[in-house]
């Protein structure tokens, strides 16, 4: 009779543990396959070092899953160039390097079109520019440039009020720099105008000096109305925005749904990342909006703000190929970089510098437009850059360039390897979890997503297909996931045990009932087992 109590209490046993774990274990499975459809884990991997120079190449990767992003055509329209990117596979990762942590996003996308690291600049089907003017803070610095198509060798140049310049957003000013000099010619002299452009953003005059027939400027209030008043207020070869022609850029961009491109005039290779550092309610990003930048704006998103890391293969990536290298940054392969690395910010790895490395066009998106993050301004879009320096002096070069905010604080690698599946370009990107103080406190970091262990944040992917014509609005995106930073004191292991342990004991338990012939036991148990071995992968499993 004991024995039999001893059987009973044994099987009872088995039966309590097999159903705590089969719950756990069912919960686990379901909890974790509703988050793999929207979550990225960064998993914790010890003593990680990052290879930018063959990225993907790390051996800590290959213990590391693909996460299966699809994307979706920037702009659906038939015929249109966008969407030729399906799905984007991507990893993630972060170590300690001397107790800083980083943060470390590969991304795998299969190539389409052409393949080349010689860029060229965005151009429409009828041969305009696509963006032909960069974009300043509205001033009395900008002046309209005037002249007749008949005659272009010779214009007239003239202040513009502010409120009569053309802004795109508001308060800053479309413009293109150019330079205005002063010339002996026979002992009289001349002013001339290099580098002024037409609406398309083409050259006028052939890209010669255009002589000045008269002038009208405002230099910080004081009026200037000839060349020789102009020398004499030290103004020779100063730089000054040429007011924008409205004929094209922002707005009108959203009537095209192509760009032109062969196989010698082609677009960067382009990875993005965006991080949302709020301004919308959570419960949107996964039903109420994509992160979509708006067509026909400078880059304007349709809610909230975020951070937006741009990798290009040219001109800051790390081939040396890349002619451009490494583009607005002022940096150069023989060398020192300019930007300074100021004491409170804490970065062992010395990100931006490191050998065989590109970077990231750093960059803030809102509701009004995108704005690069640092570095030298007037690139294109706007610029959020040290509060020290006003635009005269940026546009003048009347800087030290260490002390603007520094565009390198995400270091990354870009290659692409031949497979027997097809040619795959890998994306790397490599930042420390945090950027406070990177620019001596003067700010920079508010426009910066900051990390930490354990949390998880709203992203979205994007790749730019530039050998098959896409650049620009032009794209494949993702719609919003999430990023689930794992804490090192976790393991990926630990809340598998008890699923692994459930599978293990459960094939015991229909046996030992079947022995031992407790139907009451059977009746109870048999649900949870079915339940277990469904979401274990063992539904066919005979109980």
């Amino acid at each position: 009779m004991a024995n039999g109590y001893t059987k009973l209490l044994v099987v009872g046993a088995i039966v309590v543990i097999a159903i705590l774990l089969a719950s756990y274990g069912a919960d686990f499975v379901l909890n974790s396959a509703a988050q793999a459809t929207s979550t990225v884990t960064a998993y914790y991997v010890p003593n990680a070092s990052p290879d930018l120079g063959n990225p993907g190449s790390e051996s800590f990767w290959s213990t590391i899953p693909w996460t299966s992003v699809p994307l979706v055509p920037t702009v659906p329209v038939p015929g249109g160039i966008s969407g030729h990117t399906h799905f984007v596979y991507v990893k993630a990762a972060w170590t300690y390097v001397d107790n800083v942590p980083y943060i470390m996003i590969l991304m795998k996308a299969r190539n389409h079109g052409y393949i080349s690291w010689m860029a060229c600049p965005e151009t429409t089907t009828t041969g305009k520019l696509w963006q032909p003017f960069s974009v300043e803070h509205a001033g009395w610095w900008v002046v309209n440039v005037s002249y007749k198509q008949s005659n272009e060798s010779v214009a007239s140049v003239n202040c513009i009020p502010v409120k009569d310049q053309i802004q795109y957003p508001p308060g800053e000013a479309l413009a293109n720099p150019i330079q205005i000099i002063a010339v002996n010619q026979s002992g009289k002299l001349v002013g001339e105008i290099l580098g002024a452009t037409g609406p398309g953003g083409h050259p006028l005059n052939g890209g010669n000096p255009i002589v000045i027939t008269s002038l009208d400027l405002n230099y910080s209030g004081h009026m200037i109305t000839s060349i020789s008043q102009f020398v004499k207020m030290g103004l020779n070869d100063t730089t000054w925005g040429q007011n924008a022609y409205n004929e094209f850029y922002p707005e009108d961009t959203a009537k095209y749904v192509t760009l032109f491109y062969n196989s010698s005039f082609m677009y960067p290779e382009r990875f993005a990342i965006l991080w949302s550092l709020g301004g919308a309610p959570s419960d949107w990003y996964q039903i109420a909006y994509t992160p979509h930048m708006m067509p026909g704006t400078s880059g304007a998103i349709s809610a909230g703000q975020d951070e937006l890391w741009v990798l290009n293969d040219n001109p800051r990536a790390n081939n040396t190929q890349d002619f451009g290298y490494p583009g607005p940054t002022l940096f150069s392969r023989n060398s020192t970089p300019p930007y300074a690395h100021y004491a409170a910010y804490n970065d062992p790895l010395n990100l931006g510098y490191l050998k065989d490395q590109g970077i990231i066009a750093d960059a803030y998106v809102n509701g009004s437009s995108i704005y690069y993050i640092g570095g030298v301004p007037f690139i294109g879009f706007p610029a959020l850059n040290t509060p020290q320096y006003n635009t005269w002096d940026l546009m003048n070069g009347m800087y030290n360039a260490s002390k603007l905010w520094n565009p390198s604080v995400v270091a990354t690698g870009i290659t692409y390897r031949q497979t027997q599946t097809g040619t795959y370009w890998y994306a790397e990107f490599v930042r420390t979890f945090s950027t406070v103080g990177v620019s001596g406190g003067q700010g920079e970091s508010h426009y910066q997503v900051q990390l930490s262990p354990g949390k998880t944040y709203h992203v979205a992917f994007a790749v730019f297909q530039g050998g098959a014509g896409e650049s620009v609005d032009f794209k494949s995106i993702s719609f919003w996931y999430n990023l689930y930073i794992e804490p090192a004191s976790s393991s990926s292991y630990v809340a598998m045990l008890p699923m692994l342990m459930g599978l293990l004991i459960a094939p015991m338990v229909p046996l030992s009932m079947k022995t031992l012939k407790y139907p009451l036991l059977r009746l109870v148990a048999l649900p949870f087992l079915k339940t277990f071995l469904k979401v274990s992968g063992h539904g066919k499993t005979k109980i």
